[in-house]
């Protein structure tokens, strides 16, 4: 049953809520992040083929997408701190279990269904959803953007640290602990799940301020008003993640190796700088759209950096493709923090969570551009530049639907004062 609305949330509390919020945010990414570098070689260690390893990180990612989709329903009936609970603690039983009994194939896909197996840098886990439904109701419209672009920052450096302490994490030896079946038992995947238990007194100590205010029920998470917004940019994401999918990072260290043959040391400082690059971007995304509008940052950020991305393939040298990918990096997540904002703007606040839900779900398409890269590489020849010509070309009209669908819905913050806030079909109303 819906519970009534809570009090407003005071300055300080809601500060205390942010701060809490962005360290969850900071925490996740470490564990995500030192997952990602060991996840793969566990598999292997434990006995799976490529292909079920494909398969595997496919699951996961789909758990992850399901329990994002499954959030909103449950808000239905939970305060959203109880989700959150929840999903931390499925969270922390999927690590557990994996470093428990890796091995077992019934063990693995109870651990990925949980929805809490996320490696990399995709936040498509429930707790992403929640916590940016959650974030929104603590800031005001002019700072939204700004709060987004500090947490996906905080993201993105907790990432970075997390993949530099997953060797010293590795190396700690927790097999001889009695009662565990023959196996590797991985410490980082450990560590990882005792993360999840270290997320709940944090969003215990959250206040009633993050839950979702309704004041009355209703049987579905979205509103009719909001239904045609939520699902096109879903739709969208969907094919820009796609998209994303077709150039991860192990992909296009692949393509680099067999076209140019730099070293491993010259590879490790082009993704270095990439990396920051692509922080900067962060960075540069909340002034650039108060300046220029969430939709005009988000599309017009976007299409030189899959400009970029395709003059790659013709780049004559090892220098030359590597300033390319640097320069599409400065622009590439500038649509990330834009995108979010955007998105808990022009729906009701009692729709953001299955905004913010069904949205993130829809980015799991990356899933199934990987798989089709790998097909072209496979191939050889001309083809192994195919991911990066279909990846930024697919990018771009993504870009180009985004802007016509959706120049003229204007978030709260963009409505010019002297003309008056847009009518009833520019805009939903909100809560």
């Amino acid at each position: 049953m819906t519970e009534a609305p809570s009090p407003p949330t005071t300055t300080s509390s809601a500060r205390r809520d942010r701060l809490l919020l962005m360290t969850a945010r900071a925490g996740r990414g470490f564990g995500a992040g030192a997952l990602s570098i060991v996840i793969a070689l566990d598999l292997t260690g434990a006995g799976y083929s490529s292909l079920a390893i494909g398969v595997v990180l496919g699951v996961a990612l789909g758990g992850a997408a399901a329990w994002a989709i499954a959030v909103p329903q449950l808000e239905l009936r939970w305060r959203r701190r109880s989700v959150l609970l929840v999903s931390a603690l499925a969270l922390a039983l999927g690590g557990i279990l994996l470093w428990f009994d890796l091995a077992n194939p019934a063990i693995l896909l109870a651990a990925l269904l949980l929805g809490g197996i996320v490696a990399g840098g995709a936040d498509v886990s429930p707790l992403g959803a929640l916590e940016q439904a959650a974030l929104a109701g603590t800031i005001g419209d002019r700072e939204r953007t700004t709060t987004y672009a500090l947490y996906n920052l905080l993201g993105y450096v907790g990432i970075a640290l997390g993949a530099l302490a997953a060797s010293p994490l590795s190396a700690l030896n927790t097999s001889a602990i009695p009662g565990l079946p023959t196996g590797p038992h991985d410490a980082t995947l450990l560590f990882y799940g005792l993360l999840g238990l270290v997320l709940v007194p944090a969003y215990l100590s959250l206040s009633s301020g993050v839950d979702r205010h309704a004041a009355t029920e209703r049987p579905s998470p979205l509103s009719s008003a909001s239904r045609p917004v939520v699902f096109s940019l879903s739709a969208l994401f969907a094919v820009d993640a796609f998209a994303g999918g077709l150039i991860v990072n192990s992909l296009v260290v692949y393509y680099f190796t067999t076209r140019y043959h730099p070293g491993v040391d010259l590879l490790g400082l082009v993704f270095f700088l990439s990396n920051l690059a692509a922080g900067l971007s962060l960075v540069l995304a909340a002034p650039l759209a108060r300046r220029f509008g969430l939709i005009n940052t988000m599309v017009f950020s976007h299409i030189p950096s899959n400009v970029f991305l395709i003059l790659v393939v013709i780049a004559p040298s090892f220098v030359i493709a590597s300033l390319l990918w640097v320069a599409r990096a400065t622009l590439s997540q500038m649509d990330v923090p834009t995108r979010q904002s955007y998105t808990q703007a022009v729906v009701p606040t009692e729709d953001r969570a299955a905004a913010a839900g069904y949205t993130t779900a829809a980015r799991s398409a990356q899933a199934i551009g990987a798989p089709v890269a790998g097909s072209f590489l496979a191939a050889g020849g001309p083809w192994v530049a195919a991911p990066f010509v279909l990846a930024g070309c697919v990018k771009v009209g993504y870009d180009a639907a985004v802007y016509l669908r959706f120049r003229r819905l204007r978030p709260p913050e963009e409505v010019d004062p002297v003309v008056g806030p847009p009518g009833p079909t520019d805009l939903p109303e909100r809560g």
